[in-house]
């Protein structure tokens, strides 16, 4: 029950963190949202990786991890960007097809599944995405497009960072966040972005809160994955658009209408036969 517990809780603090990172993208570059958040992350994943007082994983574990970070970054910024031109209750959803990779390489792989379990990922996936709406607005379209790719992206990245947490514990986390950070700095560098300076008042506690946020999920997945069921942990921890939407609605008040509560519904549906089948 713990892991379903953590995969859980890493999706609300995603789905806080990208509601932040929806609102800093439209004030700031994507660029410079995405760089000092993650440095503000990596500060704090290292001091979880000193006081777990764990070792740097082997090479091979350090590289899988690595790439999960520049997966997350990519996901991120296209993620960022499609809430930026659209609706938030309308792109944010869509990312939750992010479980359907881990899901299909779990399943491909030998995982079973229980029947309750099953039925529960489906409907919990499924109404997550309901509650998109029908993107009928020129915006609402264009940030669908965003969405469907960044699900794809952190696909990659929970697979990747799942692989990295049986080895690497809190390391996974930290060596995700150096190979990020770096690499956003050189792309800042490359293309001279001048709005990517240091941020000041509300901008700067905004950036450090997501970036709080983040690697505070991160690690809360990353100790669910390592416990083993990777397709339910995907499942749940997909679920951060939920947060998102209810965020937009509530501080936004962006409309929800019958179909994406129904969704919302369908989630909270598929989320308690999960921990039906678990108990």
């Amino acid at each position: 029950m713990v892991p379903l517990t953590l995969a859980f809780g890493a999706s609300v603090a995603w789905g806080a963190s990208d509601f932040l990172g929806g609102l800093a993208s439209r004030r700031l570059p994507v660029l410079a949202v995405l760089f000092w958040a993650q440095l503000a992350g990596l500060v704090l994943a290292a001091m979880a990786w000193l006081a777990a007082g764990a070792p740097m994983p082997e090479p091979g574990v350090a590289a899988l991890a690595a790439g999960a970070g520049l997966a997350e970054l990519i996901g991120f910024g296209l993620l960022f960007r499609g809430l930026a031109v659209g609706e938030m209750s309308a792109v944010a959803p869509l990312a939750a097809l992010t479980a359907v990779l881990p899901v299909a390489v779990a399943v491909g792989a030998g995982e079973r599944v229980a029947t309750l379990e099953a039925g529960g990922m489906a409907l919990a996936v499924i109404g997550s995405a309901l509650t998109a709406g029908d993107p009928t607005s020129r915006r609402m379209v264009r940030g669908a497009g965003y969405g469907l790719a960044a699900a794809f992206a952190f696909g990659v990245f929970l697979l990747a960072l799942g692989e990295a947490a049986e080895a690497g514990g809190p390391s996974a986390v930290l060596c995700g966040r150096l190979a990020s950070v770096p690499a956003l700095a050189l792309l800042l560098v490359a293309r001279r972005d001048r709005g990517a300076g240091v941020p000041h008042g509300v901008d700067a506690c905004v950036l450090a809160a997501l970036g709080a946020l983040d690697v505070a999920a991160n690690l809360a997945y990353a100790g669910a994955a390592a416990s083993g069921g990777t397709a339910v942990v995907a499942v749940l921890g997909s679920l951060y658009p939920l947060t998102t939407v209810m965020l937009a609605r509530a501080l936004l008040d962006e409309q929800l209408g019958r179909g994406r509560m129904a969704g919302i519904g369908a989630v909270l549906g598929g989320v308690a036969l999960i921990s039906m089948s678990a108990g």
